[in-house]
């Protein structure tokens, strides 16, 4: 359930999933232009493909979301949209959260007679 504080852990768990139904290229690919009447057979239900794969994105990404997320974002119709809003509204925040993380981890040291299990159960928490 993304909630805010896990963004990048509901992420991961959506791509995970949408890897499983062959979705997972909709949270990177934008919406294909919608095809016209003279357009081949072919376009035609390349588009009808995508717009399914796009809806059981939405709805997997809209179950999974707390209730004020979901009624700000319903309204959007394409699921690589809602992704590019939640990056936005989250995204900053893991990206800062990441560097000092990453920062913590290069610099930290192992005490003198610290257990390497310790020092390594230490250095996994700063990813947590």
């Amino acid at each position: 359930m993304l909630t805010g504080k896990n963004f990048a852990n509901w992420k991961s768990n959506i791509n995970i999933v949408l890897n499983g139904d062959n979705g997972n290229f909709m949270m990177t690919d934008e919406c294909p232009t919608i095809p016209n009447t003279a357009a081949s057979t072919t376009t035609k239900e390349d588009y009808e493909c995508w717009q399914a794969v796009n809806n059981k994105t939405m709805v997997y990404m809209l179950a999974s979301m707390f209730d004020m997320l979901k009624n700000k974002l319903e309204n959007v119709a394409i699921a690589f949209e809602i992704m590019e809003q939640l990056q936005e509204i989250f995204g900053k925040k893991y990206m800062q959260a990441h560097f000092d993380a990453t920062k913590k981890y290069d610099n930290d040291r192992m005490a003198l007679r610290m257990h390497v299990r310790d020092h390594f159960i230490k250095m996994t928490n700063y990813f947590q």
